[in-house]
């Protein structure tokens, strides 16, 4: 039992790791730089350096604790800009202390700079990583050659990481919409869909904040396709996602669950407020979703959440509202329990 749980939370943590980007990033800079400011901690103590030793242990202690922060909470922006900012620190201080060592430090750091932290907070640290660096470094008595050497070279290493995290930053976005977004449609697909309604249940658990869901089908949809092509089809479904998309508040998240069925979440909404929404919409589609046949209407089941729900239960609920709504001759709306109303 308790080897499933260990192989179901690597497989969880692994899932993760490969979805979030920055998180990734994390990971892969604080593990590798610990075990190296580790190593030169133990020689430093058995050498009797005592205070780069210290140093060294606080360094490794800040990377351990970002790194377990980030992987708690999630938060890993503000993880890698604090980050940034102590590796930053850290090249400072062995440069005070050791000289030239020091040097060599700041070069992972401006890389980890870039990749880990907007530009707009990354190149102003950089510039004045390397002034401070170049001032500690002439009062060490370093020549003025390794110096102007030092401050090219960090320049050439600075365009380079900032081109690379920019593009590598675009590639991640690109990829993340393409696992989260249906294509024909641009809304939510279903995985986005389970994560966001796991959220809503923690929410509501922790803060009590009500949040509805719809379901809407629209009726008679394969008719469309046999009738007029998947080409009309396909028109529709991106038509009807533009409609329920531009009458719902900016706060509302829109996603396809499958075929021609969709999902609204609406945050910190009541009953009466929820049926609202569905009345809007399904009023909406009425009057402006057509094709090749006529108007195109559908049909809308709804549920609150509840105390007792998790997502799947929630979600269960909606599901049989709809299902007694497309009973009750399509084009209209259900709502679960209407008697909390």
């Amino acid at each position: 039992m308790a080897l499933k749980k260990l192989q179901h939370q690597y497989k969880q943590a692994r899932k993760r790791f490969q979805a979030d980007f920055r998180l990734s990033l994390i990971t892969l800079f604080c593990l590798p730089a610990a075990i190296a400011i580790g190593g030169f901690a133990v020689f430093r103590s058995i050498d009797g350096n005592w205070l780069m030793a210290i140093v060294d242990l606080l360094l490794v202690a800040a990377l351990l604790g970002i790194l377990i922060f980030s992987w708690c909470t999630g938060r890993t922006r503000g993880a890698g800009i604090v980050l940034v900012l102590v590796t930053g620190c850290g090249v400072l201080a062995v440069v005070y202390l050791a000289g030239l060592v020091g040097l060599f430090w700041a070069f992972v750091d401006v890389i980890a700079s870039f990749f880990l932290s907007p530009p707009m907070f990354a190149v102003p640290k950089v510039i004045i990583l390397t002034g401070a660096s170049l001032v500690l470094g002439a009062e060490a008595g370093l020549g003025t050659l390794p110096l102007i050497s030092f401050a090219t070279t960090i320049f050439i290493v600075s365009v380079f990481a900032y081109s690379f995290a920019i593009r590598s930053k675009a590639q991640a976005d690109e990829l993340e919409e393409l696992a989260t977004r249906d294509s024909l449609t641009g809304a939510g697909n279903r995985r986005m869909l389970e994560d966001e309604l796991r959220i809503a249940i923690a929410r509501f658990d922790r803060d009590t904040i009500n949040t509805g869901l719809l379901m809407l089908d629209l009726d008679y949809f394969k008719q469309i396709n046999d009738k007029y092509g998947h080409a009309e089809g396909d028109d529709v479904l991106r038509h009807f996602a533009t409609l329920v998309e531009s009458h719902s508040r900016r706060g509302d998240r829109f996603f396809r669950f499958g075929g021609e069925e969709f999902v609204l979440l609406l945050q910190d909404v009541d009953l009466h407020g929820l049926e609202t929404a569905a009345r809007h919409i399904h009023q909406v589609i009425r009057d402006y979703l057509t094709c090749s046949g006529g108007e195109v209407t559908c049909s809308i089941g709804g549920a609150l959440i509840r105390e007792d729900d998790n997502w799947e239960r929630w979600l269960q609920r909606a599901d049989q509202a709809l299902y007694r709504a497309k009973g009750a001759g399509r084009d209209t709306i259900v709502l679960a329990d209407p008697e909390a109303a």
